[in-house]
């Protein structure tokens, strides 16, 4: 986990357009079995965002928590793919294979 961990930190900051969306990568959870990304939409639609009692607070840029692998396990989520480039990508892959 550590050395995902390494692999996906300098992430932190980096920015790509997926799908149309211009996002940016906010946060690495470092989650079992696998980290998870936290991708910010950048200067997009805005939400509501409750405070601890549900009650509306303030509005925010939409946030996705991203798998590091894709629905059926079997290579890295498409999005992180595009937010990481090819080379560290394959190095993720070489770590998951063990």
């Amino acid at each position: 986990m550590d050395r995902l961990m390494k692999l996906l930190s300098p992430l932190i900051g980096q920015k790509a357009v997926v799908d149309g969306i211009r996002c940016q990568v906010i946060e690495i959870l470092d989650t079992e079995p696998e980290p998870r990304l936290v991708v910010g939409e950048v200067a997009g639609h805005h939400v509501i965002q409750p405070d601890q009692h549900g009650e509306p607070h303030r509005r925010v840029e939409r946030t996705f928590t991203l798998p590091l692998l894709n629905d059926d396990q079997s290579d890295i989520h498409p999005v992180i793919q595009t937010l990481a480039g090819d080379e560290r990508v394959a190095e993720l892959r070489r770590v998951l294979k063990g």
